[in-house]
């Protein structure tokens, strides 16, 4: 697992953001906007799990006007928004149970990184947590943005 942007030779098959990931593609910053175009560039699917909205959303339009802007440029021609099914809700108990932690945003996050085993990345502000989850992941890459 590496923790810096994944120099790809072609596209991930999935890109998936913890709430950090989210948050960190919002603003106007020159980095913001770098990861920005990284991930649209790179990223053939771009996930965000249902509960890692819960982590970034206030409920209320104007305080949540910049992540709903991301959330609308991410999702420009596929699906971004998904709620994790009963396979990777599962996958996510056993990533859990193994790390030994007792958070399951993070878990669900890495078991939607998981997938089908195809090669993907998180994208993340706190790396540590997610390495103990993937561990044993070798298709997974953790980006630290």
């Amino acid at each position: 697992m590496k923790t810096q942007r994944p120099m790809v030779n072609g596209h991930v098959r999935r890109c998936v953001l913890d709430s950090g990931g989210l948050t960190a593609l919002c603003g106007g910053s020159a980095a913001a906007r770098a990861d920005l175009y990284w991930v649209l560039g790179f990223a053939h699917g771009i996930r965000i799990p249902t509960p890692i909205l819960a982590e970034c959303t206030t409920g209320d339009s104007g305080r949540d006007a910049e992540v709903n802007r991301i959330l609308n440029i991410l999702g420009r021609g596929s699906a971004v928004i998904v709620a994790p099914t009963e396979e990777t809700a599962r996958r996510a108990g056993r990533l859990r149970y193994l790390a030994r932690t007792d958070d399951g945003i993070d878990a669900l996050v890495a078991a939607e990184a998981i997938g089908d085993g195809t090669k993907s990345v998180v994208l993340t502000s706190d790396p540590k947590d997610l390495q103990r989850l993937l561990i044993r992941s070798h298709n997974v890459m953790i980006w630290k943005v």
